[in-house]
């Protein structure tokens, strides 16, 4: 499925100046403790597989955040990814990570991607722009 929340449009706002999301999170990639994920993160599973739940993952994550002060016209929507990890196992990798692209020693995903490829990566003709991806058009 394809995301239709703002989530699509929400980048990580380095060391706490994210202005989207839930300020009761209280912590940065800067500040966290990198070997244990705290307990307002973690995905608990509380209920039996439920498949509608399942179906409306994305939708339910978002329940809850909100606009932390007024975002200008123009300027980016920033969001805490870590409050999105869930997984305590992926926990210190996420956590590294952000913390390597916010002091700006690594690059993320998307940067390298983009490195990588570079204009090869977006095809484009009047009818259609994609991003290419294992041979796929996206």
């Amino acid at each position: 499925t394809v995301g239709s929340g703002i989530f699509i449009f929400c980048n990580h706002g380095c060391n706490g100046t994210y202005n989207y999301g839930d300020d009761g999170i209280g912590f940065t990639e800067m500040n966290v403790d990198l070997d244990s994920a705290p307990e307002n993160v973690l995905n608990k599973a509380t209920d039996v597989y439920n498949p509608a739940f399942e179906r409306h993952l994305r939708q339910i994550m978002e329940m809850g955040d909100y606009t932390l002060r007024d975002i200008g016209k123009g300027e980016e929507i920033l969001c805490n990814y870590l409050s999105y990890v869930g997984d305590p196992d992926e926990w210190k990798r996420e956590v590294t990570g952000l913390r390597g692209q916010c002091s700006g020693e690594s690059m993320g995903e998307i940067a390298e991607y983009e490195a990588d490829y570079g204009d090869a990566a977006v095809l484009s003709n009047n009818l259609t722009e994609c991003v290419l991806f294992d041979g796929l058009c996206y």
